[in-house]
């Protein structure tokens, strides 16, 4: 029997968990706020623990469980080793999960420098016996699936848990911005000599910036097989400071764009 059919074989409701470490809290909020199709939601599963919304929340086992942020301390850790001994599916939700988004820009800077601005008691950062110091959750745990986006979109959410009720095995949006700026018919930005990061970055956001006229600064982070070096070149070509690019590649997922090759220290 597949892990994914075990919704099914024995009749009962999945039970999900929400949880949460260092972050902003932004990308549960997407969950929380989606109101009248979450309500139909939860008649179809088991909302066991979501500490956030709930006053009582049930320890694992869990069927799923969306873990929002990225490991920043010694509690990080072990809160998220704990969750992932406890599920059968554990999904990173966010570009904090998956990437280590605007926290990890730490690891271009001074440590020490750092840790002095944000926090007033550092005690809690000491004793850190982690592999990668600030880090996204798949470089501690192992990670199912992965959802990026600052926040993502609710679609997303719903989309996969409609395929696990169907007990299907999810797909994620895996289509630059560029293809949804298209589907749009959104003028191309980089014919505007502008930054946008677009044709290397997962979409799923709807170009919600370029619809606007902003330029994409890559908050999901990039696609595996995006022509990086081409795009660069562009972006070269169009007259962008390098130093720029270096910060917007910096932002949210500095350390996937060196595993791809990019120099961006």
């Amino acid at each position: 029997m597949s892990s994914l059919s075990i919704f099914k074989k024995e009749k009962k409701k999945p039970r999900v968990a929400i949880h949460s470490i260092t972050g902003c809290a932004g990308c549960q909020l997407v969950i929380y706020f989606i109101r009248d199709k979450l309500l139909e939601l939860l008649g179809e599963i088991n909302l066991v623990a979501a500490p956030m919304i709930k006053g009582k929340n049930e320890k694992g086992s869990y069927d799923i469980c969306f873990v929002e942020g990225m490991v920043a301390c010694q509690k990080d850790f072990d809160e998220l080793k704990k969750w992932r001994e406890q599920s059968k599916f554990l999904v990173a939700w966010g570009t904090c999960a998956t990437h280590g988004n605007v926290p990890g820009i730490k690891i271009y800077m001074d440590k020490e420098g750092v840790e002095n601005r944000v926090y007033k008691d550092k005690s809690h950062l000491d004793g850190d016996k982690r592999p990668v110091v600030p880090s996204p959750i798949k470089e501690c745990v192992k990670v199912d699936y992965e959802i990026s986006g600052c926040p993502p979109e609710e679609i997303e959410f719903l989309r996969m848990m409609q395929r696990f009720l169907m007990n299907v095995k999810p797909v994620v949006y895996n289509e630059p911005v560029c293809v949804e700026c298209t589907q749009r018919e959104i003028k191309c930005l980089l014919e505007d000599e502008k930054e946008c990061l677009g044709p290397m970055i997962r979409g799923g956001c709807n170009a919600l910036c370029p619809a606007v006229n902003h330029a994409c600064t890559g908050c999901h982070g990039p696609l595996e097989d995006a022509n990086i070096p081409q795009v660069l070149k562009l972006l070269e070509e169009n007259g962008i400071p390098k130093e720029l690019v270096k910060q917007r590649l910096q932002k949210y997922a500095g350390p996937e764009f060196e595993k791809l090759g990019v120099k961006i220290r």
